[in-house]
């Protein structure tokens, strides 16, 4: 019988799987660090053994030494917002399939929080940062994320030098905008997230009022909030409850809708008979709600890989079977990747007076 052996077990080294795969440490090495000095099989056998030999590599040693870690950080708004969980899961498959460990961080929308995570995330030297920016971003974070490799998903603010990962917003709404006033809606209304200094609620806006602007006779009614369902509730009473209400709302963000409905519910409407309505993106409860929401889908998961291959990898492809719109800004590129309208039962054509 073997005698059991005591203390830690000794920790696998970089040498072990050089030994083991007959290669040069500094091979071992160069593919770990995701080198493009070394082939794509090579790298995929490398990490294979690393694996399977149970390889972890000594993050605080690679910082001492001015190396950087195998983090990645994804500082999101909202992580119970299906929209970013989602986010969050393709980024996680993402980086953990390039043998790097992805860290959440919340910023809850606070521009001192965003810091802090930032801050942490820079200390530890991270990989990079995937950040859907804050709306009143600190001046010290922007620094920060410029000495970092930073990439920017579903929302950019100007004052972040980084590429940008986001949907074709501006589209998404012009679509929606569309489809209601192809039905005979012509008192139609916009409610959506967001502020000036953030592309998400410029570029939704801009989509519904260039939709309104070339139909005849249409109206337009606007209102930009904080994308939370309590304050969604406060502006849709607004909205619906004047005298002339609108006969079709579009609707900025998943999470706003929840407070929509729930005032729709309180007023006792119903869609689309009282009111029709397009949301924004599709959790599984838009299917559920009466007849089903009609919404715009959106491609989260290729958005969320893509970005994530931007900060992992030195080579980040376009999904072949996306057409992804790329623009060169001062800031850097932005990657719009398309969308699609998703008609369900809560749209028809107005009630007559």
């Amino acid at each position: 019988m073997k005698e059991r052996t005591t203390g830690s077990p000794r920790r696998v080294t970089i040498k072990d799987i050089a030994q083991t795969l007959g290669i040069s440490h500094a091979t071992v090495s160069r593919a770990l660090r995701d080198s493009p000095q070394i082939s794509g099989s090579t790298k995929d056998r490398i990490r294979e053994a690393a694996a399977e030999m149970g390889y972890a590599p000594d993050t605080a040693a690679r910082v001492m030494r001015g190396e950087d870690s195998n983090l990645v950080g994804f500082i999101l708004p909202d992580v119970q917002n299906h929209f970013y969980s989602a986010m969050a899961k393709a980024l996680a498959e993402t980086v953990s399939a390039q043998g790097l460990q992805l860290v959440l961080a919340i910023s809850e929308d606070d521009p001192e929080e965003e810091h802090r995570q930032v801050l942490e995330l820079s200390r530890a030297r991270a990989r990079g940062i995937v950040i859907t920016p804050v709306e009143n971003l600190m001046p010290e974070t922007s620094v920060l994320l410029a000495n970092m490799r930073a990439v920017q998903l579903v929302r950019s603010h100007p004052d972040v030098n980084a590429d940008l990962v986001a949907a074709q917003d501006a589209d998404a709404t012009y679509l929606s905008t569309r489809h209601l006033l192809s039905l005979g809606h012509r008192h139609v209304a916009y409610l959506g997230g967001g502020a000036e200094t953030l592309s998400t609620g410029t570029s939704r806006l801009e989509g519904y009022l260039r939709a309104i602007a070339e139909t005849e006779n249409a109206r337009s009614l606007s209102r930009l909030i904080p994308p939370r369902p309590a304050n969604a509730y406060v502006a849709a009473k607004e909205l619906l409850g004047t005298a002339d209400p609108p006969t079709a709302l579009v609707i900025g963000s998943s999470q706003i809708a929840l407070g929509v409905l729930q005032v729709i519910q309180e007023f006792g409407l119903s869609a689309p008979e009282d009111i029709s309505l397009v949301s924004y993106d599709d959790p599984d409860w838009h299917r559920l709600w009466g007849r089903g929401l009609t919404t715009i889908e959106l491609p989260i998961r290729e958005m969320a890989k893509f970005a994530a291959q931007m900060i992992c990898t030195s080579d980040s492809t376009i999904p072949q079977h996306i057409t992804v719109q790329r623009e060169q800004l001062a800031t850097g590129n932005k990657y719009l990747f398309p969308v699609e309208l998703l008609e369900r039962g809560s749209c028809g054509p107005p009630r007559q007076s």
